[in-house]
């Protein structure tokens, strides 16, 4: 039946879905040390970037090969992003739970969040596909979000749609730790990509 051949759009769609659970997977095992997270997350873009044109090839292969290549300043970006995350967290935390919300502390909390979010949007992504200083590929992360900022938004409105999709009950936090973090990975690379081959062709 042609529902079932390999060229169908049903076969074709099981296969992404199973190379986005297989890539999820490997993330979330090469994530287990914590201080991996970076560079778990740079072999995740670089196999993303590939997927949104049907070029990854052997998923698990290609993987671990770009978390070898990036291990370094993967893990370097990470270590200096997580504090800045966590502390972000707290702040959120504070300013949402209080009764009496500062003013002041929030447009802090956001100015703060939007300045991170412009700098290390992109950062991983460009880590994964080019060679280049980890100085530079935060100020090119910065740079791009400015130049594609409308893009930029939307990527960040979509990304925190899908977290609240997510978090909606526990069927979809089920199926979030399944897909959820590959996911919004491949989300990021489908708009990045086409604005690395947009600055590449000009």
């Amino acid at each position: 039946m042609a529902f079932f051949s390999i060229d169908s759009k049903f076969f074709k769609f099981v296969s992404k879905a199973a190379d986005v659970f297989v890539l999820n997977l490997l993330w979330i095992l090469c994530s287990l040390p914590i201080i991996t997270i970076g560079a778990s997350t740079c072999a995740a873009f670089y196999v993303s970037l590939k997927m949104v044109d049907d070029e990854e090839g052997y998923i698990a292969k290609s993987f671990f090969k770009a978390f070898r290549d990036n291990f370094k300043q993967g893990t370097i970006l990470w270590c200096i992003s997580m504090p800045v995350i966590y502390l972000l967290f707290l702040a959120w935390q504070v300013c949402l739970k209080a009764d009496d919300v500062n003013t002041l502390a929030l447009i802090g909390c956001i100015v703060v969040t939007a300045v991170f979010a412009s700098l290390s949007l992109y950062a991983y992504p460009l880590l994964a596909r080019y060679e280049n200083t980890l100085k530079n590929t935060v100020r090119n992360s910065f740079g791009i979000f400015m130049q594609y900022f409308g893009r930029s938004v939307l990527i960040l409105a979509l990304v925190a749609l899908e977290v609240l999709i997510i978090m909606f009950n526990r069927w979809t936090q089920i199926a979030g730790i399944l897909f959820g973090p590959e996911f919004i990975i491949l989300t990021i690379s489908g708009i990045a990509k086409k604005i690395f081959l947009k600055i590449e062709n000009t």
